[in-house]
């Protein structure tokens, strides 16, 4: 009887499946005008905003408007030196773990 049960579960897994399928293969340039539609009315998405506002010529040639003159790299500050790095201070009253102690 579990098996019953089991096989009538998958049946019904790919029945649901095989309708998803159909109704995006028949259905579906109708599901996509219709939410291009929702996204035409929803003020958080305007298409129109993706489109290109310029324009360039690429067989123009090109030439900046504002001319950079060139300019050394200012002087980095000496870095100071630290006299000894950060020593690690042991409490003996901790326990150290050991390698044995990660083994399984």
């Amino acid at each position: 009887m579990k098996a019953l049960k089991n096989l009538f579960k998958i049946m019904t897994a790919l029945a649901a499946i095989a309708g998803a399928v159909y109704v995006i293969a028949v259905y579906g340039d109708k599901i996509v005008a219709w939410a291009k539609k929702l996204l035409d009315r929803c003020p958080c998405f305007n298409h129109n905003d993706f489109e290109d506002d310029f324009e360039f010529d690429f067989d123009e040639e090109f030439s900046p408007a504002v001319e950079v003159p060139f300019a050394p790299p200012a002087e980095e500050a000496p870095v100071e030196e630290t006299a000894a790095e950060d020593e690690v201070v042991i409490n003996e009253a901790e326990p150290i773990a050991e390698d044995h102690d990660f083994e399984g």
